[in-house]
Order: structure tokens, then sequence, then C-alpha cells
């Protein structure tokens, strides 16, 4: 299920760059999520929550583990995975972060030794469709998968990045960005309340020759809810959030109750018919 709603977005390079400012919205159905010394935000009573994660278990280091979200209210988020204590450039202070912030690129959503990602938990389906970087070094390509199987999905924690696209979720692209702040869009018709953003990975279909210098931070989020779904969008249905494909029981019960309203008009007609007799 996971694998086909994302479509030819799977493994395709575009465009990262967009024109909008700071990676805002102005349709009146959706809004920006903004992290700004925070790692939750909450926007018409639906709130984003942040945590970090990186590919740092295992002896090839190719397992999920969570990971530190660093905090710079100019720049917005980054993570520090937590085997970034053996290397020289993991230095740095405590000040309003998670952890010690360490040198560039460590504190810092990047790919440098590492692949590291921000899972962003909706308390609501989201469709989103751009981030804003807040800071880039180097180059700002990027990955974006979403969790589209049912119920709610397994933790990230033990995982590696290729397991994920069997186990619930969907890539929906490896994308090139350029060295440029402010919006990095992502077009897509996914509506889910978890979505995994980090820098351009190879795991899953990344171009090795375009990775290893992508550093940059995420300031905020822009998306729209179902409310501003067509009827029918796969991820919408049967909750009051836009319609969508009924449920099959509501599928049964709408049929009984057409085949007994037609069974009652038939039986009218013919008592209508004998009492003219």
């Amino acid at each position: 299920m996971g694998l086909g709603l994302a479509g030819a977005a799977h493994a395709t390079y575009s465009s990262g760059q967009g024109t909008s400012c700071g990676g805002g919205t102005t349709n009146p159905n959706c809004d920006t999520w903004t992290f700004n010394n925070t790692k939750t935000n909450t926007q018409n009573g639906i709130t984003a929550t942040a945590s970090g994660w990186s590919n740092t278990v295992g002896s090839a280091n190719v397992l999920l583990d969570s990971a530190y979200i660093t905090l710079n209210g100019s720049s917005g988020l980054g993570v520090r995975n937590n085997d970034c204590s053996g290397f020289s450039n993991c230095t740095g202070g405590t000040s309003g972060r998670d952890a010690n912030e360490g040198n560039s690129p460590e504190h810092a959503i990047d790919n440098n030794e590492r692949v590291d990602s921000i899972l962003f938990s909706f308390t609501d389906k989201i469709n989103l469709t751009s981030f804003a970087a807040g800071w880039v070094q180097t180059d700002s390509d990027f990955t974006i998968m979403a969790y589209t199987g049912s119920g709610n999905p397994a933790s990230l924690a033990g995982q590696s990045y290729a397991g994920l696209l069997s186990n619930g979720w969907s890539l929906i692209g490896n994308f090139l960005a350029g060295s440029s702040t402010g919006a990095h869009d992502f077009a897509n018709s996914v509506y889910s309340s978890y979505w995994l953003i980090g820098a351009l990975n190879t795991f899953v279909g990344g171009d090795p020759t375009k990775a290893g210098n992508d550093y940059f931070k995420l300031i905020s989020l822009a998306g729209c809810t179902c409310d501003n779904a067509p009827p029918g969008t796969p991820g919408c249905g049967g909750n009051g959030n836009g319609g969508g494909v009924p449920e099959p029981g509501t599928l049964f019960l709408m049929g009984a109750g057409l085949f007994g309203l037609t069974r009652f008009n038939a039986r009218r007609r013919v008592r209508g018919v004998s009492l003219a007799a």
C-alpha cells in the first residue's frame, strides 16, 4: 500500500527551490508550522512534533537510532546524531539544545558520514508540500518520505532507511535544492500524520554523486489538511475529513438500506393496485 501512493515521485529528481518566501502558504485551508527554538508548533489545533533520527547502529551504520534535535531561533532545527562524541567536530554549547550542538556540519541535517532526518508527527493528516531552510552550507539536496500504511508506524529505532519502504512508508522523492535558504518545494498528493525529512539519502535512491555535502536546518513546514482535499483522496476518507472512499461496512449498510427501500416501494405499488380493483 505504502509504495503505490507516491507514484512517479519515487527516486526522481526535481528542483527543490521554490519561490514562496520562507516556505509559507497563502491558501486559507493550509498552514505553516514554524520551529523557532522549539520542537513543537501548533496551527489551527494541529500540532507538529519533531524528533531526530540517524543511521548510527550496527557495524556498517545502517540501522536507525534516535538523535538529538539542535535548536536555533533564526536557523531552525538541525540534527546531531548520538555517536557524534567520537568526532572532533562535536564540541559545542548546551544552551537551548538537546545536547552539545557540535560544529558544522554536525549541528545540521546532513549526510556527512551519517544520514540525518527529522520525523514530524502531526495530530492530524497533512499534505506537506514544502519546508523552509533557515540555514544552508554547501548544498541542501533532500529526501522526503511519508507513512502511508495502516495505523501508526512502528518505531524507527532498529530499522534501516531502505526497510521503511516495506514497512508502510512511501518515498515521496529525492530532490536537488542548491545552496539557497528559503522554500524547498516537494509537491505531492499524499496525506499523512508522519513525515520524514532528511538530507539526500542514498539508501532510498538518492544519487550518490550528489550526496555527502548537504547541510541545512529547517525553520518551517507548509501543508494542507484534508479539508482542502478533493473527495476520495486516499488517507482522507471515513473520518469527516473531506470524504473519501466509504468503508466496506458502510457500503453494505447503504446497499441494505436501498434494497429495503426498493422492496417497500414495490409493496406499496402492489397494495395500491389491489385497492383500486
